[in-house]
């Protein structure tokens, strides 16, 4: 009997074919990004992003928690804690806000300024391809009412020590109710950052020390290809960083990834074969990783014959 095709029927979605139809479009961006590394043109684009969001990311659903602890083990044995909570009204970031987020550390970074304006942050929908209409825009804002309520503490130990910070990521910010910044500055009071600032955010000065003193090279276009999948974009950062800052080989157990992996389920079975996707989406694109998802742990190290995804990374190392 033929499936029915009236106007009250219901098709059924066959998620086995959409699964394939986004894991094919996956391969073809991380294809896409290999094309440019073998063209030498990679480099041209790069994110400076912070290590405390590398190691310990933001939730991937929205959440009513206010407060939690994440904790990551380094290659030399220390290991960093951050803690977020949200200090404001606005919910906790989520998902894709730790894209905007890491946008705008790297204006910072380079720009060498704790000012990043509302007009520099629009310049987000342009750098991802998004379109520049009014509901992204208002989309953009929103995401950046959530990131400026965020608090985080970040604590370091080594063999020898204790160190640690408690900070906002942004200290002050000034941000339209209007998605027409031009109407609104015409017709209303200003309250400016700085005498050249009217709207944007102002980082925390010592959150800006410790993106100076602790951020890492990322290509954008790994950000770009993974914006929509914030775990993806989580795990292949990560990996990524952990190859580009190993000295040597070392095994991180499952149960130690489990406190620094947002997940709602703990089954060390789920971790792993996420682990297993990120690395298959990084060696498309960067065959010398040297990573792979063990029964035991996660097994990392320095890239294969030497060779790293970014020929500035030889000498710009850093944990």
């Amino acid at each position: 009997m033929a499936a029915p095709t009236g106007p009250n029927s219901i098709s059924k979605r066959d998620h086995a074919a959409e699964k394939h139809l986004a894991v094919s479009r996956r391969a073809a961006r991380f294809a896409g990004i290999r094309e440019k590394r073998d063209e030498g043109v990679l480099s041209e684009e790069i994110f400076q992003v912070s290590q405390a969001l590398i190691l310990c990311g933001l939730p991937y659903q929205p959440t009513t928690e206010r407060h939690f602890t994440r904790k990551a083990r380094l290659g030399d044995g220390s290991t960093v804690a951050v803690t977020f909570s949200t200090a404001l009204e606005a919910a906790m970031p989520y998902g894709s806000d730790r894209t905007l987020l890491h946008f705008l550390m790297d204006r910072a970074v380079k720009t060498g300024s704790r000012f990043v304006s509302w007009e520099t942050a629009t310049e987000f929908l342009n750098t991802m391809n998004l379109a520049t209409g009014g509901k992204n825009r208002r989309d953009l804002r929103e995401r950046f009412r959530r990131i400026a309520g965020l608090t985080i503490g970040v604590e370091r130990k080594t063999a020898d020590s204790y160190s640690g910070r408690v900070m906002p990521i942004i200290g002050e910010y000034h941000l339209p109710t209007s998605i027409d910044v031009r109407a609104e500055t015409n017709g209303s009071a200003m309250l400016p950052l700085t005498d050249k600032i009217v709207y944007g955010v102002e980082i925390d000065d010592k959150f800006f020390k410790d993106l100076l003193a602790h951020h890492v090279p990322v290509p954008a276009e790994i950000i770009r290809a993974t914006r929509k999948q914030s775990q993806l974009q989580d795990l292949v950062v990560f990996l990524y960083w952990r190859c580009y800052a190993a000295e040597s080989t070392s095994l991180i157990k499952w149960e130690y990834l489990r406190q620094q992996v947002w997940q709602d389920d703990k089954k060390e079975r789920r971790i792993r074969e996420r682990f297993v996707e990120a690395i298959a989406c990084l060696r498309t694109l960067w065959p010398e990783v040297n990573a792979e998802a063990l029964s035991t742990g996660l097994s990392v190290g320095k890239p294969r014959a030497g060779r790293y995804l970014l020929v500035e990374a030889t000498n710009t190392r850093r944990l």
